[in-house]
């Protein structure tokens, strides 16, 4: 148990330096709603919240999940060289894709195959979870941060 403990921890202190160097961003001025130090704040803030939570599992009696693991379902579980794979694919398509056919959609690409390394076979499904993440992500970036990304969907789709 100490080394989850160590995760819980850990977690705990990445989220405190994300705090404090939060504070180092300059106050934004002019047409961006947010602040830049808004989206540091809400990560660290997640993080502090999951480390806390670890670590009381862990002081309590371990990871619940973990002992639910037998040898014959460890070997069972997605991953490995295929789900690897899958996920470098989805990399690659974004890096060679965003350009072409924007971010929601080359995000929502490495989203499928993410998911589909780890296991999903419901494609369709995994594009749809994808598209819905990704939108307020692109709107929060354009809107809330003034940080223009590539075109929802480029003009010729």
């Amino acid at each position: 148990m100490p080394a989850q403990l160590a995760i819980g921890v850990g977690l705990m202190v990445i989220s405190a330096v994300l705090a404090v160097g939060a504070l180092r961003f300059p106050a934004e001025m002019g047409f961006v709603i947010l602040g830049a130090h808004v989206y540091p704040y809400a990560v660290a803030v997640f993080l502090g919240v999951v480390g806390v939570l670890l670590s009381y599992q862990a002081l309590t009696g371990g990871f619940r999940e973990l002992a639910d693991h037998t040898d014959e379902t460890a070997k069972a579980l997605p991953g490995g060289k295929s789900g690897a794979a899958w996920v470098t694919a989805g990399l690659v398509g974004v890096a060679l894709l965003i350009n072409l056919i924007g971010f929601v959609l080359a995000a929502s690409l490495l989203f499928a195959c993410s998911a589909r390394g780890f296991g999903s076979r419901r494609p369709v499904r995994d594009l749809a979870i994808g598209i819905a993440l990704t939108l307020p992500i692109y709107w929060l970036f354009n809107a809330g941060l003034g940080v223009s990304l590539p075109p929802l969907v480029n003009a010729w789709i």
